[in-house]
């Protein structure tokens, strides 16, 4: 019914291909993990610095619960974890390379990484420096290994930021371009930009009180100069409205739906996805008009709604000058644009550095 308020890491022993997996809670698979994975080990090299398997296992173990999850047999366990295992691997191979590139041509200013620790400390520690410390060794990790991660990870996000802001120049011409080549994600079905207010009963209200409040408003609307003293005749609290009083004044102070906040506006809706009489009403009406209160029984006391419509839009292709549009084909853009030239970066880093993979 529609309605009217839009509101490879672990390196598992080969596993009988038959058998069913054994759903596992995650310390059972966490043991299970440890008994039948191989000796800590170099699982890649990259320029110089070793990747462990430990280091791996360390990113796969969060999602060993989702994995499982996913997996109907022993076998399909096995092949995902493989597969999250050389994804890891390759991503902190290529996460290594960065670092090294930029180490190869700079220095980061040691000032940054104390600021970071320091705004770390801060917040999170209320300025103690002694709890940071021993938080740090709860973790197994020492100052110093913080540090270095901390300056790691400030690089790296640096050198994506580069090419990050190298990728978001999007042009007219790109939109256009993406647009003709994609026009068919651009189909609209007839749509109608709304305005709408929902009043409920009133607890000290009888159900004729509260029809007579809700045509009462509906008339106001409709003639913007009764609206301040029909406010005051229900007793509507507010801060005085300034000039003339609109939908959206009114639909702040007494609608009791999710877009009272917003001034009533439900934004654009596709006709054919709102409630049959909400539909029916709306196609009698000329933009800006506003409608009589419509009833809906729910519950023990029905609701009335009052819609008015700020625009139409017929179905067909969405222009592309609309600033919906726009902004949509921008984002889109910028991420096709930012995922090919990623790509290149590494291709790039790859044929410079030296990466070894023992995992396989």
């Amino acid at each position: 019914m529609k309605s009217f308020l839009f509101s490879s890491l672990l390196f598992l022993t080969a596993a009988t291909g038959s058998a069913q997996l054994k759903q596992l809670t995650l310390e059972e698979a966490a043991a299970k993990r440890w008994s039948e994975m191989h000796v800590d080990r170099i699982a890649a090299d990259a320029d110089g610095t070793g990747i462990t398997t430990s280091d791996i296992r360390r990113q796969i173990d969060p999602i060993i619960g989702q994995i499982r999850a996913g997996a109907k047999t022993d076998a399909e366990f096995d092949k995902a974890l493989n597969f999250a295992a050389e994804e890891t691997l390759h991503s902190i191979a290529e996460r290594l390379l960065v670092i090294s590139e930029f180490r190869a041509s700079g220095r980061l200013p040691s000032s940054f990484v104390d600021a970071d620790i320091e705004e770390t400390i801060r917040r999170d520690f209320n300025g103690d420096r002694n709890r940071f410390v021993a938080s740090l060794r709860a973790a197994g990790t020492t100052p110093l290994a913080h540090r270095k991660f901390i300056e790691d990870r400030i690089i790296f996000e640096y050198m994506v930021g580069q090419i990050r802001r190298a990728s978001y120049d999007v042009n007219p011409g790109k939109i256009l371009e993406f647009y003709e080549k994609n026009k068919s994600d651009f189909v609209r079905k007839e749509q109608v930009k709304l305005r709408q207010i929902t009043i409920t009963q009133g607890a000290a209200e009888k159900p004729d009180e509260t029809a007579d409040r809700a045509a009462a408003l509906a008339d106001a609307l409709r003639h913007p100069e009764k609206i301040a003293a029909t406010l005051v005749r229900f007793k509507v609290a507010g801060k005085p409205i300034v000039g003339t009083p609109t939908f959206a004044d009114v639909a702040t102070r007494i609608s009791t739906d999710d877009f009272a906040s917003k001034g009533g506006d439900a934004g654009w809706q596709n006709l054919e996805n709102l409630n049959e009489t909400v539909t029916t009403k709306l196609k009698t009406l000329k933009v800006g008009e506003v409608s009589d209160p419509l009833k809906f029984d729910v519950g023990a006391a029905p609701i009335y709604v009052i819609v008015s419509p700020e625009a139409i839009r017929p179905k067909g292709f969405a222009d592309v000058n609309d600033p919906e549009v726009m902004a949509e084909i921008e984002h889109k853009v910028r991420q096709i644009g930012l995922k090919v030239a990623i790509k290149a970066w590494l291709d790039d880093l790859r044929s410079k550095h030296h990466i070894q993979d023992n995992l396989r």
